[in-house]
């Protein structure tokens, strides 16, 4: 019998026992607890789960059976409590960039040929300077659209005395004509999910360079806290002692639970 699945969309589709395997094989689960993870979600699926209810299911299965892998696999989830204005989100993605070996400014003034622009991040590398929109959903199931890439493009037309290329970057998958208008105007995507090679969890996972929401322990006055002092990063936190997190309010239970989550991110 096949489990029907609701997605945040509200579409309807069959369950995935693959989706659900290549999601732990990308979070880092070893084969053995995969399938145990499985062998106990097929008793617990019945005709109309969300795909959230199954999401919350295998996260704590998860962590029962490999402590602390749970942090890497909540990173779709990390990446929309961002929030909730875009602002932390436009902050990760310089940090991101940054580590990539580009320098970034965030929320810069440009002024163009019609009028001034506000640049969510201006990266530069190689001589090249970057346009780049962030484009930031807290709904799961919300796809950036190709009105956002028809936004993007106009801003960088109106900029382009200034840039080499304009970017969206998204937290959530891009629409087919988003892509196809994008890659029409020769402009660099990056979403969940896309482009095959390079997408937005791949680039975060490759590199070690997960956000802070992903201490799914962190409640929103903390992560405020460490926003505005510059933390967005769980790498963040290694450069970080002890001293100064408990001189921005941090208790010394966050503190703690913050260095043995570090152990399974590293």
């Amino acid at each position: 019998m096949t489990i029907q699945v609701k997605k945040a969309s509200g579409e309807i589709e069959a369950f995935s026992e693959a989706k659900v395997r290549s999601s732990l094989k990308r979070a880092g689960a070893k084969p053995k607890v995969i399938n145990q993870v499985l062998a106990q979600l097929i008793g617990k699926l019945h005709d109309g789960i969300t795909t959230k209810e199954i999401y919350r299911q295998v996260f704590d299965l998860l962590n029962q059976y490999q402590a602390g892998q749970g942090y890497r696999y909540s990173l779709k989830g990390a990446l929309m409590q961002l929030g909730p204005s875009g602002y932390p989100f436009e902050k990760f993605i310089a940090r991101l960039l940054t580590h990539l070996g580009y320098q970034t400014q965030t929320q810069v003034i440009v002024t163009g040929k019609c009028i001034d622009h506000e640049i969510d991040v201006v990266a530069t590398k190689d001589q090249q300077k970057f346009m780049i929109e962030c484009k930031y959903h807290n709904r799961s199931g919300t796809k950036s659209r190709s009105k956002d890439a028809l936004y993007t493009q106009a801003r960088f037309n109106d900029l382009a005395d200034h840039f080499t290329q304009p970017w969206l970057v998204t937290n959530t998958k891009l629409t087919t004509s988003a892509i196809k208008y994008g890659q029409c105007q020769n402009m660099k995507l990056i979403a969940w999910r896309y482009p095959q090679k390079g997408s937005l969890e791949q680039l975060i996972e490759t590199n070690n360079l997960h956000p802070l929401t992903c201490l799914t322990f962190l409640n929103h006055q903390d992560r405020q806290l460490l926003y505005q002092n510059g933390l967005v990063l769980c790498q963040d936190f290694a450069q970080t002692d002890d001293q100064k997190l408990s001189s921005l309010g941090l208790s010394s239970k966050a503190i703690s639970q913050i260095r043995q989550a570090l152990k399974h991110l590293s």
